[in-house]
């Protein structure tokens, strides 16, 4: 299953726990997370791309009374949290190598082990998976929603003590924003008030996204997404690519806040996210390897027999220069037809190289 679907029933049973409603006489403000947004109306109509998603807190920068409560409302389309750092701690990475629980077991269409099979598998830590810290705040500890899902419709919390808190999004480098908690006698704006940039800003980040799907690479070159600040598209660029037998298509990505995948033929499993059971505590969250990690140690060329029935993936991409996957990598194409491959990360984002 997906991740979203996975991760539906392990948050039913904490949803509870992290969203409290706020105290009688207490206000209520909300951001959205991602977008677009669950309701139209509140990103003012505009209309999102199926495939356009945004990466930003619309609503970014609140403030609030003390003893007031934020609720962040999750877009559907991709996951997000909404995390409070402790102070002083830095950004953490999402995952984390696991050396006690390598990967085991990965065979290919023709019974050939991967090679990744010993390899520390990739572990999302419980802490950022689901959620920590309760129902309210004094921003002197670490709290997290975990990841979003559709059980995990909206998350709350309770301010309690004034100043000014920052929070980030640990799937997606640079979606953060801040609450500004001022003292009850402070004015605020009205929610009114706060909807007007809010929309503003959902309607510049799709004015931007319509430029930015005006993108024709040339050569060999296909890029998975075009994307800037918030924008985020879903769409490999161009949709089909004509090469000639022998010639290598130079795949790369073009988002600070994505990562994607090429991957050609059939998938061994949908699976995003391994879940494994735990005898007490939450279950042990794995990335699949077949989704995460390139099918191949170093890049072959593609016949369309790959593993013996055509996979061939070439794990994540992305543009962060501390990160091990790379930003780009050439394919050769050996036989002529038509080949199709996707992003495993974002289904429904999909392309094909025609090979003449």
């Amino acid at each position: 299953m997906s991740l979203r679907r996975c991760l539906t029933a392990l948050v039913i049973v904490t949803v509870g726990a992290a969203c409290a409603a706020p105290a009688a006489g207490a206000r209520t403000k909300t951001v959205f997370a991602g977008g677009p947004p669950p309701r139209p109306a509140d990103a003012g109509n505009v209309k999102f791309a199926k495939d356009l998603d945004l990466n930003a807190f619309f609503g970014r920068r609140l403030t609030i009374h003390a003893g007031d409560t934020v609720k962040w409302v999750f877009s559907k389309r991709v996951v997000h949290t909404v995390t409070f750092l402790a102070p002083g701690d830095s950004r953490p990475a999402l995952e984390q190598p696991d050396p006690a629980n390598p990967y085991t077991g990965f065979t290919d269409a023709t019974g050939a082990p991967f090679w990744f099979n010993g390899q520390p598998s990739l572990l999302i830590p419980p802490d950022h998976a689901f959620p920590v810290g309760g129902a309210t705040t004094d921003g002197k500890s670490y709290h997290n929603s975990g990841l979003s899902a559709p059980a995990f419709k909206s998350y709350s919390l309770k301010f309690t003590r004034k100043g000014t808190f920052r929070y980030i999004c640990l799937v997606h480098p640079g979606m953060s924003g801040s609450v500004k908690v001022v003292p009850k006698s402070a004015k605020v704006a009205s929610a009114a008030a706060d909807r007007r940039p809010r929309i503003a800003q959902f309607a510049k980040a799709v004015k931007n996204a319509k430029k930015l799907a005006d993108f024709h690479p040339g050569g060999n070159n296909v890029v998975a997404g075009h994307d800037a600040g918030s924008v985020s598209w879903f769409r490999f660029f161009p949709q089909t690519r004509t090469i000639k037998a022998g010639q290598s298509v130079h795949f790369s990505i073009a988002s600070k806040s994505e990562i994607h995948t090429m991957t050609f033929g059939p998938q061994p499993t949908k699976d995003f996210v391994m879940v494994q059971p735990q005898p007490a505590g939450p279950p042990r969250l794995q990335f699949s390897p077949y989704v995460f990690l390139p099918s191949d140690p170093t890049v072959p060329p593609y016949t369309g027999t790959n593993h013996g029935n055509g996979f061939f993936n070439t794990g994540i991409l992305d543009t962060n220069p501390q990160s091990p996957p790379p930003g780009s990598l050439d394919v050769t194409f050996t036989n002529p037809g038509s080949y199709l491959y996707e992003c495993t990360i974002h289904p429904g984002m999909q392309a094909k190289i025609v090979v003449t």
